[in-house]
C-alpha cells in the first residue's frame, strides 16, 4: 500500500549556525545529526549534551522523588523484617515480566542479607483464562492464604475494588504501574509517575523502570540501616530494564535514554544464565546487542510465553540460577515464539481478506472466535501499522471476547474504547496508542464496533489516517559516508520518540534490479543520481515491489543508513524503506 511521505521541517539556518560557534558537544556534531536533534524537539546546548551523551549522575532522578516512595519502601522494610509473606502480582507481557524479575530479585537479596523469615513469592495471571490486572477472586484467594503485602507490578491503578478488598481484610498494597487510570485511585501506596500532584520529574518510565525506581529506593533505605547489599548491585538490573524500555515503547527521550544506554551496556555484558541462554537461542550476539534485538528478538520470544502458554516460563527463565536450568526454558519458549509466527500468520491473512470490504474505515474493527485473545494484539499492531488507522482485534476464551488496540498519536484509544463499550465492557484498561478490553456477551460485539466506527468518524479527521512515512532529510548519494554514520550512532538506540532517520534522494536512475535471498524475497538495486553519486540499496520484503524500480527507470527512495559487518568488514548499508516513481 503506497505512503504518503512526509517530509519533516528542516531545522533554521539560526539553530545550526548558533551551534556552531558554540563549546562542547553542539559545535563537534555533524550538521545532519543537529537537524535531527531540532525536530525531536532537543535544542538547547544542555538538552543536546544530555542526548547525545547520556550521564547516569546527571540523567537518572532520585527515587525518593516519588511522592510516596519513602512509605512504599518503609512498609516493605517492616515486612521483611517481621517476616511476612510478600507477593509480587505482574502483568505476563514482557514489560510486566521484567519488573517482576527486577522486584524479585531485590527483595530474595535484602531478605537473604538480612536472614529474614520473610518469604517472597510471584503471581502472574493466565493471559486468556484471568485476563489484564488484579480480579477480586485472586484478592480474596491471597487474603485467605495470608499474604500480608502484594505488591503490584505493570498492572493494579485501575483496581479500586479490590485494593479495597485486600485493606478491610488487612493486606497492604503497594502499586508499581504507568498505566492510565479512572476518576477512582486505588486505596493503596501508589507509584505512578503520572497521577494528579506527583512531583517526579519524568512521567514517561516503562513499568520496569518504576520498579526499579522503587528498588533503587529500597537498597539505599536498606544499606542506611547496616544491610549489607553490594555497591552497584542496582545497576546490574538495568538489563532488564532497557528490555522493557523498548518492549513496552515508552519514548527514548529524558531518563529513558539515560536507562536504555546503560541498561544496554549491562545487556551485553549480562551475568543472568536465562538472557544469556535465550539470547543464544534467538541468534543475537550479545556483544553487538542493540534496541532492535530487544524490538526484533528478545521482546517477541519472552511474550511468546504468555501469548502460547503461561508468563510464569518467562519469568522462570529471568529468575534462571544457573544455564543448566535455563537451556530447557529457552529451549521451550523458542520453539512457543515459532508457533506464535505460525498462527499469526494465519490470523494476519485472514485480517486482510475482511479489511478489504471495509477499505474506507477510519478505524478497523475484526473478531473471530477462533482467534486467541493472546495473539490479537500482535494483529492490531499490523494493522495499524499496514494501513495507517487505529485497529481493534478481538478473539475468544471460554465465552468472553478478548479484544486489543493499537492506535495513532491523534487518537486515544483507550479512551475512544470506554466511550464505545459504556455498558458493554466487562474490563478495560492501557495507554493512548495500546488499549485490552473485554465484552462478555455475543451480541455486544457487533454492537460495540458499529459505537466505536462512528465515534473514529467524529473525532478522526480524514486527513490524519492512512498509512505515512516520515522523511527526515532530504540528501544526495555523495552525503553518505562515514562521518554520517558516526553522527548517526551518537543518536542511538532508536525507538520511540527517536525514530531511527528516514532519508530521501529523489530522481534516481536504477543503474541495476535483481532479486535475492534464499527465498526471493528481497530487492537490490543500484542507482546514481544527477550529480553522478551511486549507491546499492536493499529492500527486505521488497521483491513484490520490483517492477516498480525495474532497470532503466527513476524513483524516488526513502531510506534509513546504517553501519554493518560482514565478513570481517565494515561496510554502509542503505536500507530501503520505500520507494515511488519520480516526478
Amino acid at each position: 500500500m503506497q505512503k504518503r511521505w512526509n517530509v519533516v521541517d528542516a531545522a533554521p539556518r539560526e539553530f545550526i549556525a548558533g551551534c556552531r560557534v558554540s563549546e562542547g558537544v553542539c559545535g563537534r556534531l555533524h550538521e545532519v545529526a543537529l537537524r535531527l536533534l531540532w525536530q525531536r524537539g532537543i535544542r538547547s546546548p544542555d538538552e543536546i549534551a544530555s542526548f547525545v551523551e547520556p550521564a547516569y549522575d546527571r540523567d537518572v532522578h532520585d527515587p525518593f522523588s516519588f511522592a510516596r516512595m519513602g512509605v512504599a519502601v518503609e512498609r516493605m522494610l517492616a515486612a521483611i523484617d517481621a517476616g511476612e509473606r510478600i507477593l509480587v502480582f505482574g502483568d505476563y507481557d514482557a514489560d510486566g515480566v521484567t519488573s517482576s524479575a527486577i522486584v524479585m530479585v531485590a527483595l530474595r537479596e535484602v531478605i537473604a542479607k538480612t536472614a529474614s523469615a520473610a518469604t517472597v513469592e510471584s503471581y502472574i495471571p493466565h493471559r486468556d483464562r484471568e485476563g489484564y490486572g488484579l480480579t477480586m477472586a485472586q484478592a480474596e484467594r491471597f487474603a485467605v492464604e495470608g499474604i500480608r503485602v502484594i505488591i503490584t507490578v505493570d498492572c493494579g491503578i485501575a483496581c479500586p475494588n479490590e485494593c479495597a478488598f485486600l485493606r478491610a481484610r488487612g493486606v497492604d498494597v503497594i502499586i508499581i504501574d504507568h498505566h492510565q487510570f479512572g476518576d477512582i485511585l486505588p486505596d493503596a501506596t501508589l507509584i505512578h509517575p503520572s497521577l494528579p500532584g506527583e512531583a517526579y520529574p519524568f512521567k514517561h518510565l516503562s513499568a520496569a523502570g518504576v520498579a526499579w525506581k522503587f528498588v533503587c529506593a529500597l537498597l539505599v533505605e536498606a544499606r542506611r540501616r547496616g544491610v549489607g547489599i553490594a555497591d552497584g548491585f542496582e545497576k546490574w538490573l538495568l538489563d532488564l530494564v532497557a528490555i522493557s524500555t523498548v518492549a513496552d515503547v515508552v519514548p527514548l527521550v529524558g531518563e529513558n535514554r539515560a536507562l536504555l544506554a546503560y541498561g544496554l551496556r549491562v545487556l551485553r555484558k549480562t551475568r543472568r544464565p536465562g538472557l544469556i541462554a535465550l539470547m543464544a537461542a534467538g541468534g543475537v550476539q550479545a556483544n553487538r546487542l542493540g534496541s532492535r534485538d530487544i524490538g526484533f528478538a528478545i521482546a517477541p520470544r519472552l511474550n511468546a510465553a504468555s501469548r502460547m502458554a503461561h508468563a510464569s516460563r518467562a519469568l522462570d527463565l529471568l529468575l534462571a540460577a544457573s544455564r543448566e536450568d535455563a537451556d530447557p526454558i529457552a529451549a521451550e519458549i523458542e520453539r512457543l515464539n515459532r508457533a506464535r509466527q505460525q498462527t499469526t500468520v494465519g490470523m494476519m491473512e485472514s485480517a486482510n481478506s475482511r479489511i478489504e470490504e471495509r477499505a474506507g474505515d477510519r478505524i478497523h474493527i475484526i473478531w473471530d472466535p477462533s482467534w486467541s485473545p493472546a495473539l490479537v494484539g500482535l494483529v492490531a499492531g499490523r494493522i495499524a501499522d499496514r494501513y495507517g488507522v487505529p485497529a481493534v482485534a478481538i478473539g475468544k476464551h471460554d465465552g468472553v471476547w478478548i479484544g486489543s488496540g493499537r492506535s495513532l498519536p491523534s487518537y486515544d484509544i483507550t479512551e475512544a474504547v470506554r466511550r464505545a463499550g459504556d455498558g458493554l465492557l466487562t474490563r478495560s484498561g492501557g495507554h493512548t496508542q495500546a488499549c485490552g478490553f473485554s465484552l462478555a456477551s455475543d451480541d455486544h460485539v457487533p454492537l460495540f464496533a458499529e459505537r466505536l466506527r462512528a465515534d473514529a468518524e467524529v473525532r478522526l479527521n480524514a486527513d490524519a489516517v492512512g498509512p505515512t512515512l516520515d522523511v527526515h532529510a532530504e540528501i544526495g548519494l555523495h552525503d553518505i559516508d562515514w562521518p554520517l554514520i558516526e553522527a548517526l550512532e551518537k543518536l542511538e538506540p532508536f525507538g520511540q520518540g527517536n525514530p531511527e532517520p528516514v532519508f530521501m534522494t529523489r530522481g534516481l536512475d536504477v543503474a541495476s534490479s535483481s532479486i535475492v535471498g534464499k527465498e526471493g524475497s528481497h530487492l537490490r538495486l543500484f542507482c546514481r543520481d544527477a550529480s553522478g553519486g551511486a549507491s546499492s540499496f536493499i529492500g527486505f520484503g521488497f521483491a513484490p515491489r520490483a517492477a516498480e524500480a525495474a532497470r532503466g527507470s527513476r524513483i524516488d527512495i526513502a531510506y534509513s543508513i546504517a553501519a554493518e559487518e560482514r565478513n570481517g568488514a565494515r561496510n554502509i548499508r542503505c536500507k530501503i524503506v520505500d520507494v515511488r516513481s519520480s516526478e
